[in-house]
């Protein structure tokens, strides 16, 4: 457990409140696949065990970039998250969301591309009949609960209840970097992601 989760945990109830509340209004959520319908991509990530399979985010950040009109209906979550050490790189971190899953939507095996950081849940809203499975191992999610995991290994999350499932979703740095180790990091990437913009190259994932 690292120190931090103990003052975000605390707030787990405000930021529950206020994630509620963003739901309700139906308001500034967004497929995480993408503002563009993108079939192929949703047959390859996205399967539903029963309705149609959705996985749509409440972005705060989103490569780095901060939502103000998000931020600003959240001020509770974002005092939170001033407590955590999130993974700063100019153009391409943190990503911070609400992460909702609806009934009968399944994640599929899938993994990302660095261990500089960790990606850590915050739990708000588990029905049962939910898991994240981290290299063949099922996890479950205790509502107000935060872990951390390393998704450069494969993983994947389902939700096979009637009900649906949202964890507030944030990119930490990797605990195992010193400071000094994480500003060499952020100014690397962050100078490959400018030279590949001012060349005009294109990245695909």
């Amino acid at each position: 457990m690292f120190p931090w989760y103990t003052e975000l945990e605390a707030q787990a109830g405000a930021i529950r409140e206020e994630m509620l509340a963003a739901l309700a209004e139906d308001q500034g959520f967004e497929p995480f696949l993408g503002h563009a319908d993108d079939p192929q991509q949703l047959r390859n990530l996205l399967r539903g065990h029963h309705g149609t399979p959705a996985w749509n985010v409440f972005f705060f950040y989103r490569h780095g970039v901060r939502n103000d009109a998000n931020a600003a209906r959240c001020p509770r979550t974002i005092a939170a998250l001033d407590a955590a050490p999130l993974c700063r790189v100019r153009a391409h971190a943190p990503e911070v969301c609400f992460s909702v899953l609806t009934p009968g939507s399944h994640i599929l095996p899938h993994h990302g591309v660095t261990n500089t950081r960790v990606v850590t849940h915050l739990a708000l809203v588990v029905p049962d009949d939910c898991a994240l499975v981290v290299s063949g191992e099922s996890h479950g999610w205790g509502e107000g609960r935060c872990f951390s995991f390393d998704d450069t290994f494969e993983h994947e999350a389902y939700n096979r209840s009637a009900d649906t499932r949202v964890v507030m979703l944030l990119d930490t740095w990797n605990p195992y970097l010193s400071e000094v180790e994480r500003a060499a990091i952020a100014e690397l990437i962050g100078g490959i992601g400018d030279f590949n913009h001012d060349a005009d190259v294109l990245i695909r994932g």
